[in-house]
């Protein structure tokens, strides 16, 4: 991508502190003046669709739908990613905000096959998020890791398979674009790391780069 403005993905499995290190990666961009959105994938903004999506998603409208499939759910999701995509991230990256992202199709890949849904589907579903994507790619994913969860409740064995599929797409990917594996087992280590690639993303002496007036 080119100019100040940045794709800046966060990933992972439930659990591993991905919205707090996108929370101190905010403050930490908006430290240095730069323009910045921080958003989630399906979405958190009331009236939006993915909005409605994530409430299926965690079953709180449970009342209004009986059957949903693993396959139509993540179907949903990629159809929340389109109209946030086309409605606010590209618009937003077009006049040089950055933005970091919580999730991205790459959630929808590994939590597709970790509920082992027909793959092939699932593949043309994410070709068509990346088509909306289409020339952008991410400039940074952090791939976000734990040896165990957070949350003491989550299933290790499901974690572990769960952060096993990360692994695999992480490798696949890391030729196209840059990927940053941290096992996030010390956040001051973890936003140390963080820093260092943001010194790498935006050199403070770039006249490109969007600051606060």
């Amino acid at each position: 991508m080119t100019g100040a403005a940045k794709l800046i993905v966060f990933e992972g499995p439930d659990g591993v502190g991905k919205s707090t290190l996108a929370a101190a990666t905010m403050e930490s961009l908006t430290n240095r003046g730069c323009a910045v959105e921080g958003l989630s994938f399906p979405g958190k903004t009331p009236g939006t669709l993915g909005w409605v999506i994530d409430q299926i998603h965690h079953g709180q409208r449970s009342d209004d739908l009986s059957g949903l499939t693993p396959l139509s759910l993540q179907a949903l999701h990629i159809a929340a990613h389109l109209d946030h995509i086309e409605s606010r991230i590209r618009p937003a990256l077009a006049q040089g905000t950055t933005i970091l992202l919580d999730r991205s199709w790459w959630s929808t890949w590994v939590y597709g096959c970790a509920a082992s849904v027909q793959l092939d589907v699932l593949e043309k579903l994410i070709e068509a998020e990346k088509a909306a994507w289409a020339p952008v790619f991410p400039d940074q994913v952090f791939l976000i890791n734990r040896t165990t969860p957070f949350r003491r409740e989550q299933d290790e064995r499901g974690f572990a398979r769960l952060s096993g599929f990360y692994a695999e797409l992480a490798d696949r990917e890391s030729g196209r674009y840059p990927v940053t594996i941290i096992a996030n087992d010390s956040i001051d280590e973890s936003m140390g790391i963080i820093r260092d690639r943001l010194d790498a993303l935006f050199d403070p002496r770039d006249e490109r780069l969007a600051r606060k007036s």
